[in-house]
């Protein structure tokens, strides 16, 4: 998109229309008409979206498999070698025809791939997908073979049908198969190992609970609540004293949209990581973890979104943009139709109590109405004119394609540039499209999962009540992306009436405070006036030790005694180890010793501090890399 708004604008410089036309834009306050100016621009300055279908193709799917073939064959592969292979096979799999010869077969390549790393649930997936398509029958006694491992590495009760299921096939084979000696060979060392081989079990933990919600906002504790000010705009603040550890809210996101470079080994629905993918029956570029998930996406938003993905993903649009696409989407199907949407967003615009802007009418803050969405800040005021147009040219190409390459609105529309500024509906929906994507850099939520020592991007989510957390660059708590919700908990102890603030990625220990002001205002549009900017702290490898800032010997010693565990603990979390139970409440008990007796900042509490971050993550979302 950035090519399509520099070809724009040098048209409309070599004009000499451009002190004109954003003078033009600068006046126009309301998205729709924002849409509707750029749309006669794109008419006038001769910018016309170009459509681009990448379809189901047999022979690319080839061309990936074999891809992944030459890499399997090869000896001593490492972790990052499987996921390249499986990418190369589930990529395939999204080429395939539907119901094709090719499809089975990238299937069948794609478990020997699974096997291998011992995915041995998601390998029978697989075996059975290729069987039941139109997979060679001089190659099913190998497939089946497989079948049987994977069952008796999972001590699945169907094992010993699926030997005679293998011993079947293997009898249909010629004597003179120099296969058939080989598997059969197999088959009867399987059968040998049927109470040795075990699948590897994968551990998860539990959900938190809140022990006690909050009347207004059900994803919350009641030790939190919703506040509005001149200063702070919505915020949140303690009810009472909170401890380090509590959780202070559990929210499952309104929808979450998943990074493109993870579409081959994730779900495009859920963002579960799925090594036994499904892919989409038309597009070459979602995959989903089950067929639930396919219909669930299908119905909900995919349906609109796959004839126009190939398009979007060729102009390289990017994660923030696809998210306003498929909000409004949401919208729509959610209110049941333009009119009861526009009626109902009449009534948020006309409220006149900003704290309660969103609120549903039985007086609650939910996270999973569009109208909690469409309540949250866009700072459309604070804009560049420059910046409105850059995004008002995104929403107009999103509108143009969702307009004239699907039924979004009825049937496809015309492709007259003109013909869709003076729909209504289209105009409309242009409008939400622009909102969302001035709204989401304020507001969207990087939803993360640990790979080895990083918290690593899946995609991103929309958390309407995590979105009125205000910025501190030493915030109180951390946010955990487990599989479904978001989790806030308590880092430090915090007092009865303080606001509670979370981070927008720039914490004070790893970045200097200029930096951190520049980064803000740009995305953010505020000076943060946090007590680490106004005192200027240090960073990190600046920071002082408790014993450099701690005279008083008595507390020396109880801080002292309070860390003797920490070095052992940060030793443990980093070889991915939180079985201790001990660990994270004499972690928690740290924090509270060199809060009450330290000055900030202090490297010991920022070591403190980051050991529970890893504790807290390694909870929740975890690649799991096959070995």
């Amino acid at each position: 998109m950035d090519e399509i708004l520099a070809v724009l604008s040098r048209r409309v410089t070599s004009a000499n229309k451009q002190h004109e036309l954003g003078s033009k834009m600068a006046h126009i306050k309301n998205d729709d008409e924002r849409v509707e100016f750029i749309l006669t621009l794109m008419k006038s300055y001769g910018v016309m979206p170009e459509v681009i279908s990448e379809p189901k193709d047999n022979q690319k799917a080839k061309e990936l498999r074999e891809q992944g073939n030459k890499i399997f064959v090869e000896s001593n592969l490492g972790p990052m070698q499987y996921i390249t292979i499986l990418e190369r096979y589930s990529k395939s799999i999204a080429y395939a025809e539907i119901n094709s010869r090719e499809l089975a077969l990238a299937y069948a390549n794609r478990s020997a791939v699974l096997v291998r790393v011992k995915k041995y649930a998601e390998c029978v997936k697989d075996i059975d997908r290729a069987l039941r398509l139109d997979y060679p029958d001089d190659l099913k006694a190998k497939l089946y073979l497989r079948r049987v491992e994977c069952l008796t590495a999972l001590q699945s009760p169907d094992m010993q049908a699926s030997c005679d299921e293998a011993q079947a096939w293997l009898d249909k084979l010629s004597l003179d198969d120099p296969m058939k000696k080989k598997l059969s060979h197999k088959l009867n060392v399987l059968y040998g190992l049927r109470d040795i081989l075990v699948s590897p079990e994968e551990k998860e933990y539990p959900l938190p609970i809140l022990t006690s919600r909050n009347p207004e906002v059900p994803c919350a504790a009641d030790s939190v609540a919703v506040k509005y000010n001149e200063m702070y705009g919505r915020h949140v603040v303690a009810t009472r004293d909170i401890k380090p550890g509590e959780v202070l809210a559990i929210e499952k996101p309104y929808t979450m949209v998943l990074a493109p470079e993870n579409a081959f080994t994730h779900c495009a629905n859920c963002l579960k990581i799925s090594w036994a993918s499904i892919p989409c029956n038309y597009c070459t570029n979602v995959m989903y973890c089950s067929t639930a998930c396919k219909n669930d996406a299908w119905k909900t938003y995919h349906d609109v979104e796959c004839p126009i993905l190939d398009s979007l993903l060729a102009l390289r649009y990017s994660l923030m943009s696809l998210c306003s696409l498929k909000l409004a989407v949401m919208a729509v199907r959610q209110a049941n139709g333009f009119d009861a949407l526009k009626a109902g967003l009449k009534n948020i615009d006309e409220c006149t109590d900003p704290r309660t802007i969103g609120f549903s009418n039985d007086g609650k803050f939910y996270s999973n109405t569009y109208q909690s969405v469409y309540s949250l800040v866009t700072n459309s005021d604070k804009r560049s004119v420059a910046d409105l147009v850059g995004r008002g040219l995104n929403a107009a190409f999103l509108t143009f394609y969702l307009a004239t390459n699907t039924s979004f609105f009825g049937e496809k529309l015309p492709r007259d540039l003109i013909g869709l500024s003076k729909n209504k509906n289209v105009i409309f929906i242009g409008g939400l499209i622009l909102r969302h994507q001035q709204m989401i850099p304020s507001n969207i939520h990087s939803f993360t999962e640990e790979r080895d020592l990083e918290a690593v991007e899946r995609g991103a989510a929309v958390m309407p009540f995590l979105s009125l957390l205000n910025h501190c660059c030493d915030s109180k708590v951390t946010r955990n992306s487990t599989a479904e919700f978001m989790v806030l908990y308590a880092l430090q102890p915090i007092k009865k009436g303080e606001q509670i603030f979370d981070n927008y990625g720039v914490h004070y220990s790893l970045m200097p405070r200029l930096a951190r002001q520049r980064k803000l205002f740009k995305q953010f549009f505020f000076m943060c006036d946090c007590e680490a900017c106004l005192m200027d702290w240090e960073t990190y490898m600046n920071q002082p030790g408790y014993h450099e800032v701690v005279s008083d010997k008595k507390k020396r010693a109880k801080i002292r005694k309070a860390l003797q565990n920490h070095s052992k603990y940060i030793d443990r979390v980093t070889d991915g180890n939180i079985d201790d139970k001990n660990m994270l409440p004499d972690l928690l008990k740290m924090i509270e010793v060199l809060a009450e007796n330290v000055p900030m900042p202090c490297k010991d509490m920022s070591e403190v501090v980051e050991t529970v971050k890893r504790v807290y993550a390694l909870t929740g979302n975890k690649f799991d890399v096959p070995k």
